[in-house]
């Protein structure tokens, strides 16, 4: 009924566009903030489009926005898309189709790997925007935490996750993105590949290799950045379409009401507990059991996916 119901599907784009007009309004003043105040640091970076001209610098909310937020870890490949920043910037340039990428998150103190990530993101800004003409504008978030996460994940356009499969534990941010009605661009892996909902609900990409012992290890080697990134590479122009061609956008539309349909309903904590009550077993008064009964008759994690 959601799909077909034309003022809600109005009501929903524009809270969309609001949304959107937030979070790029507060990362445009965080850059000519940056700017000002021409911070050196790694920890707490000017990017690179803090430097360019007051003319070249605003991002538009209009643009696809492509958001990627959780911790810096080697397994979660943030740095994936960027592999080949040449095929990534044609692909953009033949459509004549901007994208802004939006990224935040940290990195344990420990974890030096994950902070090198951080720094690739940084150091991958001016090359990306240079090759694509101006097209491409990644820009990295520092001080990462809940109010920027909660503007992210209802202002973006689409969320990204490309971990290295089997290694995703779970991907609640994906969960958070998909309650605001945001479809997922993501490798099937942790909840994704329940919450996929063969495409009714975003876009899968990535090698679906068989799952052996060499998945497991986070060995650089064995990190698959060029077959997964290329798997991207080639998912890019059908999302690009969706996004920006008038009479494909309405199933761009569709894949963020389905996941108001298919995904909040069994992503939420209510149906958790109800599982975990059943299968331990627990005795628990009438009156909750009632309560509960509807939430779980929802989902069972180990239902055929």
């Amino acid at each position: 009924k959601l799909l077909g119901n034309n003022n809600f599907r109005d009501s929903l784009e524009q809270a969309w566009a609001k949304d959107s007009k937030i979070l790029i309004e507060y990362i445009n003043n965080m850059l000519n903030r940056h700017r000002s105040e021409a911070l050196e640091t790694w920890v707490d970076p000017p990017n690179y489009l803090s430097k360019l001209k007051e003319s070249e610098l605003p991002l538009d909310p209009t643009a696809l926005t492509i958001g990627f937020a959780r911790r810096f870890s080697t397994y979660k490949r943030a740095d994936l898309i960027f592999d080949d920043i040449n095929a990534l910037s044609e692909i953009v340039l033949e459509n004549q189709t901007p994208i802004n990428f939006v990224f935040a998150g940290k990195a344990h103190p420990s974890d030096e790997p994950g902070k090198f990530l951080i720094k690739n993101v940084l150091n991958i800004q001016e090359e990306l925007y240079t090759k694509s003409n101006g097209l491409i504008k990644l820009v990295f978030i520092p001080g990462y935490d809940m109010n920027i996460a909660k503007m992210m994940v209802a202002g973006v356009h689409s969320w990204l996750n490309s971990p290295k499969r089997p290694l995703e534990a779970s991907g609640t941010s994906g969960m958070k993105a998909a309650m605001n009605a945001i479809p997922n661009i993501s490798i099937m892996d942790g909840w994704w590949v329940e919450g996929y909902h063969d495409g009714e609900t975003g876009w899968k990409f990535g090698y679906e290799h068989p799952v052996e012992s060499v998945s497991l290890s986070e060995d650089p080697g064995s990190l698959l950045y060029e077959e997964d990134s290329d798997s991207f590479y080639r998912l890019l122009p059908e999302i690009l379409h969706s996004f920006y061609d008038n009479e494909a956008r309405s199933t761009f539309l569709d894949k963020c009401i389905m996941n108001l349909v298919l995904n909040v309903p069994i992503f939420n904590t209510h149906r958790m507990v109800a599982e975990y009550a059943e299968k331990y077993e627990l005795s628990l008064p009438d009156d909750i059991q009632n309560d509960i009964q509807k939430f779980r008759e929802l989902y069972h994690s180990n239902d055929d996916i």
